[in-house]
């Protein structure tokens, strides 16, 4: 009897260890997880976020691609239907995936959702305010000026109060100075890329909008014409130049560098360009002037951390690869990113005093303007309306059209649109 009951409880432990074997089988989960390559330093990081996640997650594996290559093999894989459980989204791809159905919708997965700034989180969600992925970090626009050239020329250096007239004031003043860089490069007032990511800055200061409440079509506002109108004479009026015509240059910041601009508008990504290829140069960063409509625009740029819609399709999956995007995009993780300082603000405003302490009083400008950034995505299905603002805004800069004209039929087209959906 005491043979059987010791055989008895030994095929009852071992029961035991292979259910427990099972369930633990059932509790480890494998996530894809696909980004973007970026500079040395954010890929870094990166990679320092997924150990310290499975260091403390030794039930979850993460299966990693950081690759310089990601927007062709995300689309590839969106295109077989076999794609990775986490991954990474920019503003621009976004409306497109929660059309196609390929994100799973956060609900009230997101950790600390106050603490990102609301114009990130409005990117990445949809009409009716559903959230479906969580900002990991992002930039705005600022205006850098060249302090040597405000100095030489007699101008004031720009401040957070200047207006649009002072903006133009100077960029006169400057170019009226007759300055050369040291390969015979005649300085002007300011480097303007013919790009709506740029000059829509303005647009947003200046009031103007796509569509109004009632989802009329309203960008031949005249707060729209005479945003365009402003940056555009810049170039139109010899007191600025597209990055092209100045030098050859492939880019503003290389422009402005170069010192063939005394200001230029550009992102926070700038910075670290400025101190690594022309650490000599004096400049500063201010924010963009104040348009008539008496308010501050910017532009934000951000990317998020998605869950593919495919992981709801397993309960263990879908709550792992939360667990991960919530890790990565959490308060810790964004106080660790504005600490790195490597370039991106963090999405949290928890986090923007550790980002300003890496960068400086030159990042300053680019965290004051999170509270009233816009993210510049025009809706699905307006591509001949996206086409023509950019092919208008070339226009415009070539002197080949007035601001009016290019505006307004752009505005013509996004009418026919909304008249064929």
């Amino acid at each position: 009897m005491v043979k059987m009951r010791l055989v008895a409880l030994a095929l009852l432990l071992v029961l035991a260890l292979s259910l427990s074997g099972i369930a633990a089988a059932q509790d480890s989960v494998t996530l894809r997880v696909w980004t973007g390559s970026s500079s040395p330093a954010e890929n870094e990081f990166k990679e320092a976020q997924f150990a310290r996640f499975q260091e403390a997650n030794p039930n979850i594996t993460l299966d990693v691609l950081i690759s310089p290559d990601y927007g062709t093999q995300i689309q590839a894989a969106f295109a077989a239907g076999d794609y990775p459980e986490v991954f990474t989204a920019g503003q621009f791809d976004f409306p497109s995936y929660v059309d196609s159905g390929l994100l799973m919708p956060a609900g009230d997965r997101i950790v600390e959702p106050d603490d990102i700034y609301p114009s990130l989180q409005a990117a990445f969600s949809d009409a009716d305010g559903n959230a479906y992925c969580v900002p990991k970090d992002f930039s705005t626009l600022a205006l850098f000026y060249n302090a040597d050239y405000f100095e030489q020329a007699g101008v004031d250096a720009p401040t957070a109060e200047w207006t649009w007239d002072d903006m133009s004031a100077a960029a006169q003043a400057i170019t009226d100075a007759d300055l050369t860089t040291a390969d015979g490069i005649e300085v002007v007032g300011l480097s303007a890329a013919a790009d709506r990511n740029r000059w829509m800055a303005f647009f947003w200061g200046n009031g103007a909008q796509l569509f109004n409440d009632a989802d009329e079509v309203v960008f031949d506002s005249p707060e729209s014409i005479a945003s365009l109108e402003f940056y555009a004479n810049f170039v139109t009026a010899g007191t600025g130049a597209i990055p092209a015509n100045l030098g050859g240059a492939g880019w503003n910041g290389e422009a402005f560098g170069k010192g063939y601009a005394a200001m230029t508008v550009e992102g926070n990504w700038a910075i670290g360009y400025l101190r690594n290829d022309f650490p000599d140069v004096n400049w500063g960063v201010v924010e963009i002037p104040t348009a008539p409509s008496g308010n501050k625009g910017t532009l934000t740029f951000t990317e998020c951390w998605a869950v593919g819609a495919n992981a709801a399709n397993d309960p263990a999956v879908a709550d792992a690869a939360w667990a991960l995007v919530n890790f990565l995009t959490g308060p810790e993780e964004a106080v660790a990113n504005g600490n790195e300082g490597f370039g991106p603000m963090p999405a949290r405003a928890s986090a923007a005093e550790a980002w300003l302490a890496a960068q400086g009083d030159v990042g300053a400008p680019f965290v004051a303007g999170a509270d009233y950034a816009w993210a510049p995505v025009f809706p699905l299905g307006y591509g001949d309306f996206t086409a023509a603002v950019d092919e208008g805004t070339v226009a415009v800069m070539n002197g080949e059209a007035t601001a009016e004209e290019a505006i307004t039929e752009a505005a013509e087209i996004a009418r026919e649109i909304q008249a064929e959906g």
